[in-house]
């Protein structure tokens, strides 16, 4: 089993789309979950107790946190550091900076959920092609969508999303992990 240890909702609803869509024979909550925390606090003040909780199965666990112009490396090192005292796999995958990076990493699923945005023509605009790079992601993103509901917007965009075309670095870290663990579990 994946357990997907998320900060947020919206980042819970986005995996949740992918997943079901990438493996649609998986089975949720037995072959993967994903939880999702009140913030980045709260997710890595209970990583700890939520793994050493954890009583089914043999799980893997993916910690996953937006780095929130925080230093990257940083950010991955106290996770670790809280992860790696649980004494069960996991990893940890950072994003950068927040989950809006990503959607602007893939713009025409931002079009094809919101077509009004023509958000497929920003592709060409120097500050969209590396989106990664952008500290305003989720004011980019509302500015394009005028939709301001993160997790509505999250669940609408992750219906169109296709891994494979995402320009995002963070994302195609992430999606190769994914990747590798539940290509494992669905097998």
């Amino acid at each position: 089993m994946i357990v997907f240890l998320t900060e947020e909702e919206s980042m819970k609803v986005t995996l949740e789309k992918l997943i079901s869509r990438k493996w649609p024979a998986s089975i949720p909550g037995i072959q993967w979950i994903v939880l999702s925390f009140q913030g980045k606090s709260d997710l890595e003040k209970n990583i700890s107790l939520k793994m050493m909780g954890w009583n089914y199965g043999a799980p893997h666990f993916v910690i996953l946190r937006d780095q929130d112009g925080g230093d990257c490396k940083a950010v991955k090192a106290t996770l670790h550091e809280k992860a790696k005292l649980c004494g069960r796999p996991f990893t940890v995958r950072v994003v950068c900076n927040e989950l809006e990076n990503w959607f602007l990493g893939e713009l025409d699923a931002v079009e094809a959920a919101y077509p009004k945005s023509k958000a497929g023509k920003h592709k060409q605009i120097a500050k969209f092609r590396v989106p990664d790079a952008l500290e305003n992601a989720n004011q980019e993103l509302e500015k394009l969508v005028q939709v301001a509901g993160k997790v509505g917007r999250a669940e609408v965009i992750a219906s169109f999303y296709d891994p494979t075309k995402c320009t995002s670095n963070s994302f195609q870290v992430f999606w190769r992990t994914a990747t590798e663990l539940l290509g494992k579990e669905a097998a």
